[in-house]
């Protein structure tokens, strides 16, 4: 329906255009044609005057030379002779020129033009007749029937047949091109007035035409703005409604169709991400467990190994100690070289079960202390740990006194590991003791607990330090004042092997005077020897 209206439109305008073509390109060749008549007539007008002065020359000159005599006299008559010759010559061609008949009313008539020509030809070639008579009569002495002849072919030939026919020559030219430029003048005014015409009625059909063109797309259009924002802000619900026929009611047709196909599309898309949301999730979910366990692996093997260097300290310690002290004396008996042989032996003993421990747990990416339960006398390895203490102190001139029960102090443990635990404490003790000071370890029995217990002398631990000791890698405030080579690894590690065996371990401390470390193991008979630490 708007493509037929549209169709008339352009249609009608073309047709206006053409027949507005037409008109003016024939009203052109109309202005051409009167404006070459007019040129056509001022050029014969043109030609007629330059013949009737040039006639009227050559006949002044021919008279001239009927009174004066001489060379001088007969070349002028000979060139205005010419010179009329060729005014006639020149008129004759234009009027040869001319079209043959123009059958418009104020039209050129060529026969007519042609037949003034031969009078004017055959004037001119009777006018040189009577003068050559003139000219005979005055050379046989016949002045005065010569000058009669003369003053008669003037008043008669020239002021009474040539000047009229010449006159009225020019007369008929100089109307025609009046004529020629009225009808040039009212051809213009015509022309403009058609194209005001023209502009007008094409200013009305074109405005009436928009205007009914916009009346009937604007409805349309503005439906399918408001549909197209519609979709554009996200609303697929909306459909566009026209209660036409033609091809904006189509447009509105595949419109709806496409925002329900968008929408179709939408709902599976926002299912399929909901899926996907689900899956990601489930996989994030796995990955952070994953990456957490990772960490968890990986910090507790730091950890690991953290306290595997800060334990193989304290063995090294006492290994070079004891060899030192040996070393320094000069007769020492067979017994104490082979005492301390046997300190340095059960020592690399010890550090080989840390370097096994680091091996084992590399080959099996696991941070968990290996333990070799059995019943061990706790009165022997206190002994044993008091003489390396011994040694550790001798460096700093401390002392070390032991205080324990003769008979044996049985207890289920790991002997390498609480070794380990003493090891630590007394390392502390010696490390943050003052020089000349004294370290009291003392093995007790309450009940069914065994308490060892280590007393230093030292900088003790600030009162609000004592809770946060036992912590991986912290250091009271004094400790990193007095030194600075602690990792505070040892403490965590203590606790950590006696958690594993039952025993609980605990401190009390003043600051500037020293700590004292106590160790709690259950004790057991010897009998039970399927005797279960939980």
């Amino acid at each position: 329906m708007f493509r037929f209206r549209l169709a008339v439109v352009i249609v009608v305008s073309f047709g206006f255009v053409l027949f507005l073509g037409i008109t003016l390109y024939w009203e052109s060749n109309q202005v051409a044609r009167y404006f070459q008549r007019s040129q056509t007539a001022y050029e014969a007008f043109d030609h007629y005057e330059r013949l009737s002065q040039e006639a009227y020359r050559h006949f002044k000159q021919r008279m001239d030379s009927m009174i004066t005599t001489g060379p001088t006299a007969e070349a002028g008559v000979e060139s205005s002779k010419h010179r009329l010759y060729e005014a006639m010559q020149e008129l004759r061609n234009t009027a040869v020129k001319s079209p043959a008949v123009d059958n418009t009313e104020n039209g050129r008539n060529k026969p007519a033009e042609l037949e003034r020509v031969a009078h004017f030809t055959a004037f001119l070639d009777a006018s040189e007749y009577r003068f050559n008579e003139v000219e005979r009569l005055r050379q046989q002495g016949k002045l005065e029937l010569a000058m009669q002849a003369l003053s008669k072919f003037s008043e008669e030939e020239i002021d009474g047949k040539f000047q009229p026919l010449i006159d009225a020559a020019i007369n008929a030219e100089r109307e025609k091109a009046g004529k020629a430029r009225q009808e040039l003048e009212y051809l213009v005014a015509q022309s403009r007035w058609t194209a005001i015409l023209a502009s007008l009625i094409a200013a009305i059909f074109s405005l009436t035409s928009g205007v009914l063109l916009l009346r009937g797309v604007r409805k349309p259009v503005e439906a399918l703005m408001k549909g197209t924002g519609e979709i554009a802000s996200g609303n697929l619900d909306y459909r566009i409604t026209l209660n036409t026929r033609d091809e904006f009611a189509y447009l509105a047709g595949h419109f709806n169709q496409m925002a329900q196909e968008l929408e179709h599309q939408q709902d599976k898309l926002r299912e399929g991400r909901g899926v996907l949301e689900k899956r990601v999730a489930e996989r994030t979910f796995e990955l952070h467990r994953l990456n957490e366990e990772l960490k968890r692996m990986d910090s507790a093997q730091r950890e690991f190994l953290a306290d595997i260097s800060h334990e193989l300290r304290t063995p090294i310690t006492i290994i070079r100690g004891e060899a030192e002290v040996t070393l320094r004396g000069n007769d020492r008996e067979m017994e104490e070289y082979k005492e301390a042989l046997q300190h340095i032996v059960e020592l690399s003993m010890q550090l080989g079960k840390y370097v096994n421990d680091l091996l084992f747990l590399a080959r099996n990416e696991t941070t968990s202390l290996q333990f070799e339960w059995d019943s061990l006398d706790l009165a022997e390895l206190v002994a044993g740990a008091v003489e390396n203490f011994q040694v550790m102190a001798e460096e700093n001139s401390i002392s070390v006194s032991l205080e324990a029960p003769a008979e044996p102090v049985w207890v289920r443990g790991d002997k390498q590991r609480l070794r380990q635990v003493l090891f630590i404490l007394g390392d502390n003790a010696c490390r943050y003791s003052n020089p000349g000071g004294h370290i009291a370890v003392a093995l007790r029995v309450n009940g069914k607990e065994a308490s060892v217990s280590l007393t230093d002398q030292g900088i003790g631990i600030p009162a609000q330090d004592l809770e946060r000791i036992f912590d991986r890698h912290f250091r009271s405030s004094n400790a990193l004042h007095s030194r600075d080579d602690g990792s505070g690894l040892g403490l965590p590690m203590a606790k950590s092997i006696l958690k594993a065996h039952g025993g609980p371990v605990t401190v009390a401390s003043i600051e500037n005077s020293g700590s004292t470390f106590t160790v709690t193991l259950p004790l057991i008979s010897v009998e039970r020897d399927d005797y279960q630490v939980n």
